[in-house]
């Protein structure tokens, strides 16, 4: 009787961890903007100086200084796509007046390169509400944009995020 009761013991104890689901299992995309993720967020990187994102509602904005005052670029959040509640991929349109550039460094002096779309995405990662977040755009030599909306929704998805993302950096709210 006692072998009995020890084995329904370990069974039930063993039903009960193995059915218990986290929140990341019960996790469904609404391509909303995670709120938390709305604020100035700032990296101070060394000798490369301060940067950071500034991110509303509808916006994003990356450039240097403590108030990412100096743009780098900018444009409007146009899709969302969550991986998870910490997560994701923000995809913007450039601002006519803040978008990315890129030059061909093999040639001197260095050459512009044209843009090959006003679509970004923006990864981020590990996002702990209030405190820290690690983000980056998508990168490839020349430029990782997209001509279209639609374009820009199938290239930067999470199976696709280390095509363009060999390094994150880390911004505190």
């Amino acid at each position: 009787m006692a072998v009995f009761l020890t084995f329904a013991l370990f069974l039930s104890a063993g039903l009960l961890f193995t059915s218990c689901k986290t929140d990341e299992d019960n996790f469904v995309d609404n391509h909303q903007l995670n709120a938390n993720l709305i604020g100035t967020w700032t990296s101070n990187n060394g000798d490369w100086g301060i940067d950071g994102y500034k991110i509303t509602a509808d916006h994003l904005t990356y450039g240097n200084g403590a108030t990412v005052a100096n743009i780098s670029n900018a444009g409007t959040i146009k899709y969302v796509s969550n991986f998870s509640s910490t997560a994701g991929v923000i995809i913007i349109q450039y601002d006519s007046n803040h978008k990315a550039s890129y030059s061909d460094y093999s040639k001197t002096p260095p050459t512009p390169l044209p843009l090959k779309g006003d679509f970004i995405g923006v990864y981020y990662k590990n996002l702990k509400p209030g405190v820290s977040v690690q983000m980056g755009g998508a990168y490839i030599d020349g430029g990782a944009e997209e001509a279209t909306l639609d374009a820009a929704k199938a290239a930067f998805t999470k199976g696709r995020e280390g095509t363009y993302m060999a390094m994150y950096g880390t911004y505190l709210k």
